[in-house]
């Protein structure tokens, strides 16, 4: 690999101390490594970086807790970053299934890797909160109808993800309750051209492909699941077990760098996917056949997201569009004929939000303005009717965040945010305050206090209900916002070799959204109330050059009460370890990462949900810097890993494993 005399990050190890040099260098690699993007020179690990600063660094830029760039030491709040490297050395074929090896994230899936059950989306939970997390893509918001489905966007085009943990809605508005997942996906760079294949058990396969140059980067892949015999236990009360047939999905991704400044970038997702309901206690096979339902889905994504940053004026604005065409029908395996049913629906949402940036006094103080402006609508169709409801939801808000430097140790951060919202139902105006401290102990370690409001609105598919066939909007119901506080402190020691983190945090929220019968009919009520309070400790190590470690540990007690008075009952596991290791050496690395989940809830049969316990290796084969290949093993202890959490189980994939070959020209 020849530099051509470009700038490269040095990192030279010993067994005590890791050191970062910028080094000017024109020499031939001995040897590249597609997965590690490094070579070895002269008793150095040469990282090929476009911001050297940031390689193999456990302190870096983050751009999501403050909305600018703020290292991880200064930053007064919990925040996981992961790379692209990451997401690969975990296994995970989906940015869904990465996401779950983050300390203190539990996802809720009811098809494995992410994939939507028709409107049974899955969902990213943030400490325990159930649907309160809002996921960006290059900080453009993509939640859809109040949830937050990562199933359109491809693993292979992201270049990191930042994880900020705890109730962010003064600075991201009603969706950010439990915290934000920034997706931040590739913007092109030097020109390349790249192809890999895969193939696996259970009828997996995969073909994707890129381009890039320093204007535009596309992505292209297409993905094929084999059918899963079971995806659930029996469920003896209704007779029936749940399956999933074959199954395929697209993907397509474009970014273009139209100036310095300016970058457009598009997403769209294409699933096609079938799961049954099988009816196994019925008298004969024909009667089964009968009952036995299966329910095929075409769900078609888009994402668009405009971004201007200029940081010479402090300004950075993006418009974003989005939108979920879902077409869902059913039959029966006796007739073996497809009819509409009631998940047919279409959403979208547009808006604009913009935020300049002062820096005051001698650059020791910051003062952030933004403002949004939003549309939601949305648009659903009855099962067997042509009847259509139409609902939208605009919103508008100011947000203020100022950064006061007390002392060179000690600064105090104000943020506030008013927002209007213009509802089907009811109008809303929400205030919030947030106050955070960061207190710098020492060069390489800090301590935070974070106190925060936030609120969520209730979905707009959910402001309705069924009468005679026909869906319309709730009337006479005063249904308010969901709402409290996020109370979190924490203590942060960065090192170059290692870090440390510790957060402990209490939330402590009302007017929880639930169902109640209105004349027979299911409609959304405010009633109860959650509360967690959790504790979070995360170490990571990069012990010499050719091995890094990682650990994560969460103990929570998130609890709902379903109404005044009534008892507290547990929503998610109390326990979670997440832990991964990586090993390298000449051309090969290998990693293992894992998963697990305890002390969970209650299923249909009484009993408590097993744990889950996710074991998947990785191990890459170096050819040369054209070519490598990659081993995945998931699953390797091939449990029933249950992937709801309560009632409904559902289960993940099988041990499951894929062998790919990338190629560059």
């Amino acid at each position: 690999m020849g530099t051509g005399n470009t700038f490269i990050s040095i990192i030279k190890r010993n067994r005590k101390e890791v050191e970062y040099v910028e080094k000017e260098f024109d020499e031939e690699c001995t040897y590249y490594s597609t997965s590690n993007k490094q070579c070895h020179l002269g008793g150095y690990s040469v990282v090929h970086a476009e911001e050297p600063s940031q390689a193999f660094t456990l302190d870096p830029m983050v751009v999501t807790a403050q909305r600018m760039e703020t290292r991880d030491l200064d930053t007064p709040a919990a925040i996981d970053v992961l790379t692209e490297q990451d997401i690969k050395d975990s296994g995970a074929k989906t940015v869904f299934d990465a996401l779950s090896f983050v300390t203190g994230v539990t996802n809720f899936s009811y098809g494995p890797g992410g994939l939507d059950y028709g409107a049974m989306d899955s969902r990213v939970n943030i400490r325990g909160f159930e649907r309160g997390a809002l996921i960006l893509v290059n900080g453009a918001p993509i939640n859809l109808n109040s949830k937050n489905s990562l199933d359109g966007i491809m693993a292979d085009n992201v270049e990191r993800i930042e994880v900020l943990k705890g109730a962010s809605s003064v600075l991201y508005g009603a969706e950010a309750f439990g915290g934000v997942v920034n997706i931040i996906t590739k913007k092109g760079g030097p020109q390349k051209t790249s192809a890999s294949v895969s193939a696996g058990n259970i009828g997996y396969r995969k073909y994707s492909g890129s381009y890039t140059s320093e204007k535009a980067s596309f992505s292209y892949s297409k993905q094929f699941f084999g059918a899963q015999d079971r995806t659930s236990p029996n469920r003896e009360d209704r007779g029936y077990y749940n399956d999933r047939s074959k199954g395929n999905k697209a993907n397509y991704a474009v970014s273009l760098n139209l100036s310095d400044n300016l970058n457009a970038s598009f997403m769209r997702s294409e699933a096609d996917s079938t799961y049954g309901q099988v009816t196994y206690n019925l008298a004969s096979e024909n009667a089964n056949k009968a009952a036995t339902k299966d329910y095929h889905y075409k769900d078609d994504k888009n994402s668009f997201n405009l971004s201007y940053n200029n940081e010479d004026y402090g300004i950075k604005s993006v418009l974003f569009y989005n939108d979920r065409d879902l077409y869902g029908e059913t039959k029966d395996r006796l007739n073996n004929k497809y009819s509409p049913n009631g998940s047919n629906y279409k959403a979208y949402n547009i808006g604009l939000d913009t935020q300049k940036i002062w820096k005051l006094r001698n650059d020791k103080d910051t003062l952030l303005l933004g403002a949004l402006v939003s549309k939601d609508k949305y648009k659903g169709t009855s099962e067997g009717q042509n009847t259509e409801l139409v609902a939208d939801r605009e919103n508008y808000a100011l947000y203020a965040q100022y950064s006061y430097q007390v002392n060179p140790k000690f600064t105090t951060i104000l943020g506030v945010r008013e927002q209007v919202i213009e509802d089907m139902v009811k109008d809303q105006k929400v205030f919030l305050p947030q106050i955070q401290t960061l207190y710098k102990v020492s060069d390489n370690s800090s301590w935070y206090i974070n106190v925060g409001k936030a609120f969520q609105m209730p979905a707009l598919s959910d402001s309705m209900k069924k009468v005679s066939g026909q869906y319309a909007p709730v009337s006479g119901k005063n249904l308010k916002p969901q709402e409290g506080w996020n109370y979190e402190t924490g203590y942060k020691i960065i090192n170059q070799a290692n870090s440390w983190k510790f957060a402990l945090y209490y939330m402590d929220f009302k007017n929880m959204f639930g169902w109640e019968k209105d004349n027979g009919i299911d409609i959304r009520v405010n009633k109860g109330k959650f509360k967690n309070v959790g504790f979070e400790a995360e170490y990571a190590a990069i012990l010499s050059d050719k091995f890094k470690s990682t650990v994560g540990f969460t103990w929570s007690n998130p609890k709902n009460q379903e109404t005044a008075g009534s008892e507290w009952t547990q929503t998610y596991p109390k326990f979670q370890v997440n832990t991964a290791l990586k090993y390298s050496i000449d051309k090969w690395d290998a990693s293992l990462a894992l998963n697990w989940l305890t002390k969970r809830l209650e299923n249909r049969d009484g009993g408590i949900n097993p744990d889950l316990i996710n074991l998947n290796a990785v191990v890459n084969y170096n050819v040369d810097k054209n070519n490598y290949f990659t081993l995945n093993l998931n699953n390797i202890l091939d449990r029933h890993n249950v992937i709801t959490n309560g009632a409904w189980e559902y289960w993940d994939m099988p041990f499951n494993w894929s062998i790919t070959y990338n190629h560059t020209f």
